[in-house]
Order: structure tokens, then sequence, then C-alpha cells
């Protein structure tokens, strides 16, 4: 067989075994360095306009077609990822010999890649012959990155009967969700653990992305304590951790979430409620992508405990600080991330929402907090930065950094 047939036994990206190695932006964000969040935002804007002009010149009926066979995307992707198809595939490999190698038939196969070539996720040449892309290398196992867990978590069955169910999230008190799985998401997750640690997974994707991105923006010099409040198995804190290894960390998340985390440096689990107490004695409260879960009451709820820890944590130097980094809502849809997760938020939760940062910074002065600025992230995300006090320094949310 070619070389290029790897039957994944022998990880390639070593770096992922070693927490204290800090994740790089390629392995993350697919690119270098971190880029400017403007430039990342003309990116989407772009790619928005031109996706427009695309359907725009399609008739009605082909449009509708289109959107109602859209659901094929995230199967074959998943399918791939089952497969193990990207883990096999590191330079050209024959049709044939790949199908030979799954224990497939060849032509059926070829259909199921077809589809998977127009979107980038692999390629097929001339000769018969599949070659890995750009996209490949992020969906194999042992990549960084681990966004193969986001291919595999969005076609889940659960997720995608919850998204069956949208009609009956319209209601005032509407759960998709629990409409077809007969459990809230998060007791439903609590109740099947296989289908949790893909959860986990996905959302440790996208931890890694994030604390990369926080690493980099925030000014860490004077913290010490950062406490992750519903930070699932840590890696965000891991990451952010392994970028200014002066710090240490806690994850607040419910029993059955600690079980899980793996051992890391500097970053510990605390069994709690955040609803109910948030532990003080830290000098930064991070929440993110955890507030959009929940409807405005509770959101309120949430942010008024953090609010009450962070006072009694006390007078610090510098004061302590709560970081909230959510998709950046738009009064004015545009086709991106934000708009994606926000339906999903609707389908999955019933309440949870995306909002914009006027939004965020009305939940957090309801509980207790005072926004001090808010920047946008490359990821497409905004992150707010809170105070418990009102500060000379603080600015409307407006008129906040936009670097």
């Amino acid at each position: 067989m070619t070389d290029a047939l790897d039957h994944a036994a022998e990880p390639r990206h070593r770096r992922a075994a070693d927490p204290g190695v800090p994740p790089r932006p390629t392995d993350v964000l697919g690119a270098p360095g971190i880029p400017p969040a403007g430039l990342t935002r003309l990116a989407v804007l772009g790619r928005s306009l031109l996706a427009r002009l695309h359907r725009g010149s399609a008739p009605p009926p082909s449009r509708i077609l289109e959107a109602a066979l859209g659901g094929l995307q995230p199967a074959v992707l998943a399918a791939l990822c089952h497969l193990d198809i990207p883990d096999r595939i590191t330079g050209p490999v024959p049709l044939a010999e790949l199908a030979d190698a799954l224990d497939v038939d060849t032509d059926r196969l070829e259909r199921l890649l077809r589809f998977a070539h127009v979107h980038g996720w692999v390629r097929l040449d001339r000769r018969g012959q599949v070659r890995p892309t750009r996209c490949t290398a992020f969906l194999r196992r042992d990549h960084p990155g681990g966004w193969r867990a986001w291919a595999v978590f969005a076609a889940g069955s659960e997720v995608t009967a919850a998204l069956g169910e949208l009609p009956a999230a319209l209601a005032t008190t509407g759960d998709a969700f629990r409409t077809a799985n007969q459990q809230p998401f998060f007791a439903w997750m609590a109740a099947h653990p296989s289908a949790h640690a893909r959860f986990d997974a996905a959302m440790a994707a996208g931890a890694r992305m994030h604390g990369l991105l926080l690493a980099h923006r925030l000014d860490w010099s004077a913290r010490r304590r950062v406490c992750d409040i519903g930070g699932g198995d840590g890696t965000l804190l891991a990451t952010l951790t392994a970028h200014h290894r002066h710090l240490e960390g806690v994850v607040l998340e419910l029993p059955e979430v600690v079980a899980r985390m793996p051992d890391r440096a500097r970053v510990a689990g605390m069994v709690g409620d955040a609803f109910d107490t948030v532990p003080h004695g830290f000098d930064t409260y991070l929440l993110v992508n955890v507030v959009h879960d929940w409807d405005d009451r509770q959101a309120r709820r949430l942010l008024g405990r953090v609010a009450e820890a962070a006072r009694a944590s006390g007078a610090t130097a510098p004061p302590v600080q709560v970081v909230v980094v959510e998709s950046r809502a738009r009064r004015r849809p545009v086709e991106d991330i934000a708009l994606s997760a926000d339906t999903l938020m609707l389908a999955l939760t019933p309440g949870g929402r995306e909002r914009t940062v006027d939004e965020l910074a009305a939940l957090g002065r309801a509980a207790g907090l005072r926004c001090r600025r808010w920047f946008a992230l490359p990821s497409g995300d905004v992150a707010v930065v809170f105070a418990t006090a009102v500060d000379q320094t603080a600015s409307r949310p407006g008129s906040s950094e936009r670097r």
C-alpha cells in the first residue's frame, strides 16, 4: 500500500499531548498568526456578500432545494470522521486502495467523496486519487485544534432531532430539544455520558481558540488567580496558563464534568453550581460561551452570583475583572457564525440566545456589574470586561476599543 494511507495508529501531532506547550495559531486558527479582528470581520462580510450573490443568481425552486438538502453537509462531514478518512490520507491515495482499507464499496465511497470534494474537505483528482486539503488535517483525530469534535457533535442524533423540532421552540416556553429528546439539553447530556463526552470535546475546541485569543488580547501580567465558570474540561485555562505560566486557575463545573477533567498543572476543578454560589478569592472571572445558554432572567442571576463573588474577593490591584465572551449578535443579520449559533441556541435551549454588546452590558448592569470596555475577537466573538464598582475610566459600550 502507498505510504500516504495512514491507519491512524501513530499520532503525528505530538504537541497536542503536552498540555504545557502553548497551542500555536496555525494549529487552532489555521493561520500563521492571530489576525486583527477587523480584518476577519471584513472577510466574513465579503464572504456573506458573495454567498448572497450566489444564491440570488438561482431561481426560487433551486434555492429552496439547495436549502432543503443542506442537512447533507453535516451528515457527510461526520461520515468522513466516523470512517477516519482524514486520518488515513496524508498524501495522494488511490480511491480503490482507500475503499479496500475501509472495507467499503468503491463506487459508493466515490459518491460520498464527490460531495466532500466540492466542499473542500478532501480532493478527488483526475487520476482517481484522494488527496488531503487544508481542511482535511483539521478533521484528524490527533490534530491539536480538536475541530473534528464539532463535526461529530453537530451531526449527533440528539442535535438533529432538536433541529427538526424548531417550530416547538417558537412558543413562549418552548424547548425544541426537550420536545425531541424528552429532557432539557443539560439534563439529557448528564444522562448520556458518551454524548456528553462528544459535547465536551466540541466545547474544548472552541475553548482552546478562546484561550489562545484571550492570552494574547488581555494583559495578564498583574493577574494571578482565574476562575473559569462553566469551563468544561479546563481546556481554556490550560491554554491560558500555558501562555502565562504565573497564572493558576480553577474551573467551576458540575460534578460529572469535574470527574472527567484531566489532570493539568496549575488548573484544578471545583464542584459547584454557579447559580447557587461562586467562589471568591480570584482576580479574574471568565464566562466564555456560558451566558448564551440562558434567558435574560437566568443570565442576570448567574452574573449576579459572579458579582457577589467579585465583591467578596475584596480590593485588589488591579481590581477584580469579569470577562464575558460570546458570539456578537447584530441588529441586522449577517451570514456569520453568530447567526448560526443563535439559531442553534434556539433549538438546544428554552431561552438561550446570542446578544449584542449593548444587551450584554445591560445584563451586567442589572446584576451589579459595570462594563469597562469591550473588544472584538478574530473569532467573530466579543469580549466584554466588567468591574464591580463604578470606575472613572469606564466607557460606554458604544465607545469601547475596537483594535
